[in-house]
């Protein structure tokens, strides 16, 4: 009886697995690069940043994929009787047919135009995974009290609602690019969200507090990625965003679901 059983979980995981591999496309595209112009309000870090966002599209164009992408968006902060206008780099990717699953820059270059005007290229391996299904059991998230602009050292909190029963997780991405899981740090930490029921992170133990060291300020994300099952995960090797990726490739397309919020740490 106990052999009988264990075949069947067998034969259901091979089946499973099976449909992953089916269902999930993998595209190597090697050396592509683009560029983006180095304006005289930008840093060459921020130019480069484009020229990594414009790759990024390419590998799309070249996967055949087409994805919902919204960039440079500008915020106006006025401060008594003067104007900041702050701009940092916003990516909200829509996971149509596919996305982006490793990304690996190979090299950096600058050149001047025709016109005199300085271009920042950037040269990369990128992979993109195809997906043959339509996602149709997502559950997205209602996450408020995130703002747009933090003070260095002010706490960040939200409160985050779901439709549906669904897990949860909250990762941290900085203006480096490096990334952390904030939520759950460990097996003890529920990440379970009941339907329509609101929790409110962080908890009384802990405080998350934004800090930078860049007097210009620094644009940092909050990725919340939620599923309808509980899977495993272990911060200690989510450090960037090809480490994300193979945890979060893991997850069933259909099923899952991520987000983005952007906010700017400004030094007054």
């Amino acid at each position: 009886m106990f052999l009988q059983k264990t075949s069947h979980r067998l034969l259901i995981l091979f089946i499973l697995v099976s449909f992953n591999l089916i269902s999930q496309k993998e595209v190597r595209l090697n050396e592509l690069s683009a560029c983006a112009v180095l304006h005289s309000n930008e840093t060459v870090e921020e130019a480069r940043k484009a020229a990594v966002f414009n790759v990024k599209l390419v590998a799309l164009q070249e996967a055949g994929i087409s994805e919902l992408i919204t960039s440079n968006q500008f915020f106006d902060v006025k401060k008594g009787s003067s104007t900041d206008k702050d701009t940092y780099y916003e990516a909200t990717f829509a996971d149509l047919k596919g996305e982006i699953s490793k990304f690996d820059v190979i090299s950096y270059s600058q050149s001047v135009g025709e016109t005199g005007e300085v271009n920042v290229c950037v040269k990369a391996n990128v992979s993109v995974v195809k997906f043959d299904a339509e996602p149709k059991d997502r559950i997205n998230l209602l996450v408020e009290g995130v703002d747009s602009r933090y003070k260095n050292g002010d706490p960040i909190s939200m409160k985050i609602t779901s439709p549906k029963s669904a897990y949860y997780w909250v990762f941290l991405i900085d203006g480096e690019g490096n990334y952390s899981l904030l939520y759950p740090q460990n097996m003890q930490q529920p990440n379970l969200l009941a339907s329509n029921q609101a929790v409110s992170l962080p908890d009384k133990s802990v405080n998350w507090n934004v800090n930078t060291s860049q007097k210009q300020g620094e644009k940092n994300s909050l990725l919340l990625v939620s599923y309808p099952e509980n899977a495993a995960i272990n911060p200690a090797q989510i450090t960037d965003f090809n480490s994300w990726a193979a945890w979060y490739n893991q997850l069933n397309y259909t099923s899952r679901s991520k987000q983005i919020k952007n906010f700017l740490i400004f030094n007054p």
